[in-house]
């Protein structure tokens, strides 16, 4: 029985006016979801500044890549490293000769050669003491990136 203002409505067309109800919660759902992964917006929720957060990101996910590319292609790395010490080891016997240009190499780094008389071992430590959000995105990263590959 209809009431008054009732209209019987076939299959099809009640699939198309439920429609937009749908479509305005899936967008819905979607929108928030835009907002809620804006840099900005998580920053704001850890506490942590938005360039900070964007390190720690693209460390973690360079970590991940040559932790994947290691575990995935190791044959390839092994093989090169074994052709790098054949080269020092054909250079150490005067057989080939070849220089590397460290002042061009700093200048191209930015690295002022009066920091790197103490080493390069302290550069890096001193590095990664300046970064240590960075660098632990970036062992974090390459440890499941060995066990993801």
């Amino acid at each position: 029985m209809l009431n008054e203002g009732q209209v019987i409505l076939s299959e099809g067309q009640a699939a198309a006016t439920a429609l937009p109800e749908a479509t305005n919660i899936g967008t819905g759902l979607i929108d928030s979801l835009k907002n809620a992964m804006q840099p900005d917006v998580i920053a704001q929720k850890i506490g942590m500044d938005k360039n900070m957060l964007v390190d720690i990101t693209l460390f973690g996910a360079i970590g991940f890549l040559i932790g994947f590319l290691l575990k995935k292609y190791s044959e390839y790395f092994i093989s090169m490293a074994l052709l790098i010490v054949g080269i020092v080891v054909l250079q150490q016997l005067d057989y080939v000769s070849f220089s590397i240009n460290m002042p061009k190499i700093h200048e191209l780094f930015g690295i002022q050669t009066s920091v790197v008389v103490d080493g390069y071992g302290k550069l890096l430590w001193e590095s990664i003491k300046a970064n240590v959000a960075g660098s632990t995105s970036l062992i974090v990263g390459f440890l499941i990136g060995l066990k993801v590959g």
